[in-house]
């Protein structure tokens, strides 16, 4: 862990210093191309040729700023794999590795998590569709929405302390620490997601063991619901399937189950309503099973939130921060929750 935790933070700043040579790039780019800038009486061809310059010289930069971001996480996801003890010789022999690999590749190109139903469940039942596309439409225009803020605040500022228009030059300067952090902080929850995808993996078996020592099947009937319903509200709650709930499902009890499978069968009750109806003993697999689910994944959104709240009015020995011990414990090697 300590080792993997250096890495991360080494890249992070990488990252950071990624963004002010790129930063740098398009000040001395500007500040080059300062002769042809226009003014008011300029016509419309040096017009077009500044900001063609100016833009066009914005977008390389910023794309070899964001190849070099990439190829650098990537290389360090493949470090905190060896780290871990994973070997990229020998993947080949072993199909669970080779997945891991893969997931650590998705999670460095912060490529999306699957939002296709499996076993029955719809990761997204509880989400609106309205709420997906301004989601979608939201993430594409942020980067450019809080640069153009950026730019007129600052130009707001520079214009009423030096009584006239601050040239772009400055502009840019002064937004170099903020692109820096910018790309600081966006790294680090990538490599902390892939920190997460390559320590639970590790400790899947053991996990497994731990919370059914007995086997899934050995379990009552009540039991297995209760546990299938956890993993479900932990799916719905985020709204997709973690790599690592994924691998959770297959160790658990799906080895033998096809994904298209309903293992939810025709009458699906919800998980508070279900656990409200067991004992304290026979409830404690569900509730670990609900706080593992959820530290596994590593995102502790509103909705899961809220129903661990729920739960801990319906059962008095249920502690809601429980799941914030689950994701310590996976994240940063803390003792496993009781």
């Amino acid at each position: 862990m300590r080792l993997i935790k250096r890495e991360e933070k080494m890249i992070c700043v990488r990252a950071a210093l990624y963004g002010v040579l790129s930063g740098l790039g398009i000040v001395g780019a500007t500040y080059l191309a300062t002769p042809l800038e226009p003014d008011n009486s300029s016509e419309l061809y040096q017009r077009a040729l500044y900001y063609t310059l100016v833009i066009f010289i914005g977008v390389v930069l910023t794309m070899i700023e964001l190849m070099l971001i990439y190829i650098d996480t990537i290389h360090t996801a493949r470090n905190i794999a060896i780290i871990s003890g994973i070997r990229p010789t020998i993947i080949g022999d072993d199909e669970a590795i080779d997945e891991l690999i893969i997931s650590l590749m998705y999670a460095g190109l912060k490529a999306p998590n699957s939002h296709v139903p499996m076993y029955g469940i719809d990761p997204r039942e509880h989400i609106n569709k309205a709420i997906l596309i301004f989601g979608v439409a939201a993430h594409k225009s942020k980067i450019a929405i809080t640069r153009t803020i950026l730019k007129a605040l600052y130009r707001r500022i520079l214009v009423r302390l030096g009584g006239r228009t601050a040239s772009r030059a400055v502009i840019e300067t002064a937004s170099i620490p903020v692109f820096a952090i910018w790309n600081f902080i966006v790294v680090k929850r990538v490599m902390r997601e892939i920190r997460i995808r390559t320590t639970v993996p590790i400790l899947m078996d053991d996990l497994v063991k731990e919370i059914y020592p007995n086997g899934f099947d050995a379990l009552s009937q009540t039991q297995q619901q209760a546990c299938i319903l956890a993993m479900k509200s932990q799916v719905t709650g985020v709204g997709d399937f973690h790599p690592n709930i994924e691998m959770f499902f297959d160790k658990v009890m799906m080895a033998n189950i096809d994904i298209k499978e309903n293992i939810m069968g025709n009458e699906v009750k919800r998980f508070e309503d279900i656990i409200s109806s067991m004992s304290e003993d026979d409830r404690k697999i569900a509730l670990r099973t609900f706080g593992a689910a959820c530290g596994m994944d590593g995102r502790i959104k509103r909705r899961i939130r809220a129903e661990s709240k729920r739960i801990a009015r319906i059962c008095p020995e249920y502690d809601p921060i429980s799941i914030i011990a689950w994701k310590q414990y996976f994240l940063h090697g803390k003792e496993m929750p009781n």
